[in-house]
């Protein structure tokens, strides 16, 4: 969904100037690292690599624009503007290798370009990191933002306005909901508020400044849409809806034109064929090393485990894998064996015993989890992908959430590693999985490994500062 937000062209050339000074700095940081650790024996005078500092930020530069990283939809915990930033940074220096080999005019220096490709990640990382923030913090304060209403404050409409919430570059601000079926909702929102029905829209607008609509009912007849933009173009009132194309999901839509006509198809399946390919490569290689790695200290756990408490050191339970294939799932026991509904779902029993603080540790870093890498290896799970879920719960699927059976569940994944992981339950996050299935690349897996990583750092620190 494209659309122009006010007061965002303001740091569109702030966030491009920084993009130009991070690859700078990151090509001088790598001839720095050339220089300092001379084991290649040659040199290149910095006269000759200080051409490369001037050619390759303009072209990247370019490249952030061509892969769409100064559009304004970066939500989702950040993690696809990450997927971009990497891909653009590989574009970026493969076009520097090119140049290297077919263009003779600048002595390039191969290694110091190879030394910069991880520098510039981590910097433009870093300062794209800043200036969410800073959009975050301006949008609390309502500055450069647009008041929103969404219509329909079902699944869809909470959906919505969580996306918008995580997407502060847009410069919108949902103030609230307006729904004429409130009783028929399975969930009421709590925050934004429903603030009435479409026919107070009008005094909304004029109260409360609204300037921007969202219709989120998925069941509006045609009649009733037509009439929502034309009270909309009266009001003055910018209107969007979410499309209900022959009833089915949006998450399977995708679109093509021909000569300008615009087409709507159905996906049959998520992600590539050399995506899938290469997703399982990657997973059984990283699994594997990581297995190793870890394997000291998934020793050490399991004799803590055994050595305080008489329970068994693994808990393993059933969970549904991809098409709808059951296997028994195994991670390190952190809960006592006796209570069993704790062992099944603790978060639904606020009240129940605590554990012991080696335990929780465990739970908090995600350590506990470490057996699952064991899954990995045999081809049951991904690194990356949906949670896996308990029969029970995906015998209550419907078509929507059978979604989640199209592709292998994952160790960690979007709702993981997100804030929304603090307020909603490890069954509620399915708009989270819709989205990864939607946009599954290489790229944004990396991304969310990266997140994951620095969460459970940030995890492992404050549970120390706590202690």
């Amino acid at each position: 969904m494209a659309m122009s937000v006010r007061g965002l062209n303001k740091f569109l050339p702030l966030v491009m100037l920084l993009d130009f000074v991070c690859l700078q700095v990151s090509l001088y940081i790598g001839y720095w690292l050339w220089v300092s650790f001379p084991w290649h024996g040659n040199y290149l005078p910095f006269s000759d690599f200080a051409v490369i500092m001037w050619m390759l930020p303009p072209i990247g530069i370019v490249v952030f624009q061509g892969v769409d990283l100064y559009k304004p939809q970066m939500g989702v915990i950040g993690v696809e503007e990450q997927s971009l930033i990497f891909k653009a940074i590989w574009i970026i220096y493969v076009i520097g290798l090119f140049l290297s080999f077919f263009y003779r005019g600048v002595a390039f220096s191969r290694l110091a370009t190879f030394y910069s490709l991880f520098i510039a990640i981590a910097l433009i990382s870093v300062e794209r990191y800043v200036m969410r923030h800073l959009s975050e913090w301006l949008n609390k304060r309502g500055i450069a933002t647009r008041q929103a209403v969404i219509y329909g404050a079902g699944f869809h409409g909470q959906r919505l306005a969580r996306w918008i919430m995580q997407s502060p570059k847009l410069g919108i601000q949902v103030v609230g909901y307006l729904d004429d079926q409130v009783d028929a909702l399975s969930k009421i929102p709590k925050s934004p508020p429903i603030l009435g029905g479409l026919f107070d829209l009008e005094q909304l607008a004029s109260e409360k400044d609204v300037s921007l609509v969202f219709i989120a009912f998925r069941n509006l007849d045609e009649k009733t849409v037509s009439e929502i933009f034309r009270l909309c173009r009266v009001l003055r009132v910018k209107c969007w809806a979410i499309p209900s194309l022959y009833q089915f999901h949006v998450e399977r839509i995708e679109l093509q034109n021909i000569g300008g006509i615009p087409l709507v198809g159905v996906r049959d399946h998520y992600g590539r064929q050399s995506y899938a390919l290469m997703k399982s490569f990657f997973d059984m290689v990283v699994a594997t090393i990581l297995s190793l790695l870890f394997l000291p200290l998934v020793l050490l756990i399991a004799c803590v485990l055994k050595l305080t408490s008489p329970d068994p050191i693994f808990f393993r339970q059933i969970r549904v894998g991809k098409d709808g294939k059951k296997f028994k799932m195994t991670k390190f026991r952190t809960l006592r064996a006796s209570n069993a509904k704790d062992a099944v779902s603790p978060e639904l029993k606020p009240g129940g015993k605590k554990i012991d603080p080696f335990r929780s540790f465990l739970r908090k870093s995600g350590f506990d989890e470490l057996p699952q890498l064991f899954h990995v290896v045999k081809g049951e799970m991904s690194l990356v992908g949906p949670r896996p879920e308990m029969p029970f719960l995906v015998a209550r699927y419907g078509p929507l959430e059978r979604e989640r059976l199209t592709v292998k569940p994952g160790i960690t994944g979007l709702w993981q590693i997100s804030e929304d992981r603090k307020r909603l339950l490890i069954h509620e996050n399915m708009d989270y999985d819709l989205y990864y299935m939607e946009h599954m690349s290489f790229n944004l897996d990396l991304a969310i490994l990266l997140k994951t990583g620095l969460t459970i750092i940030a995890r492992i620190f404050s549970n120390k500062s706590a202690g």
